[in-house]
């Protein structure tokens, strides 16, 4: 697959909040800034109200982490039985951790104070992605691009797979991997 200023060996990039697309979330109740994006997956930064509806994204599979110090409430009744086997589901996302969840659900979030998240979506069948706060890999992944987030400052560092790109990045970070499908 190619993944334009994301394939195997392209240049490292840099982005801030100043810099960044901001684009609304596809059921209008808020918005995201664009980190990097393909048609096979997305990281950004959401502006999290303090009451909104997660949009359905079918077919995917999402990472959030909220930002700061204000925990995230995810509640909701998910579409997959192996989800939540009782067909009720509450989550309290702790700063800084992360949640995964399927596309399909389409949480109620609720948080105490508007605050940030980093999320990530992947479409199931083209790629797969991690995500950590940690200290952050000191060479590219040959095999998934990296994207380096300051949870303070919100500045990223997007490393394509295989870059031979210098670059650095404060500690801790967000560590987030995607690894497109196809790759040799």
């Amino acid at each position: 697959m190619d993944d334009g200023p994301y394939s195997f060996g392209a240049a490292v990039r840099r982005t801030s909040r100043d810099d960044r697309v901001t684009v609304r979330w596809r059921n209008g109740q808020g918005t995201t800034q664009v980190i990097a994006e393909t048609e096979w997956w997305r990281v950004s930064i959401a502006d999290e109200p303090t009451s909104s509806t997660f949009s359905v994204i079918e077919g995917y599979d999402r990472l959030i982490m909220p930002l700061g110090t204000v925990s995230m409430e995810l509640s909701g009744t998910p579409s997959g039985a192996e989800f939540a086997p009782d067909g009720v589901a509450r989550h309290v996302v702790a700063p800084l951790q992360t949640f995964a969840f399927p596309g399909e659900w389409a949480p109620r979030g609720r948080v105490d104070t508007p605050t940030r998240a980093l999320n990530v979506m992947v479409r199931r069948d083209a790629a797969t992605a991690t995500m950590r706060l940690g200290t952050r890999p000191g060479e590219a992944d040959p095999a998934a691009l990296l994207v380096l987030v300051d949870p303070v400052t919100e500045e990223a560092i997007v490393v394509p797979p295989g870059s031979t790109d210098a670059f650095t990045a404060g500690d801790p970070c967000a560590v987030v991997t995607v690894t497109t499908f196809g790759r040799s």
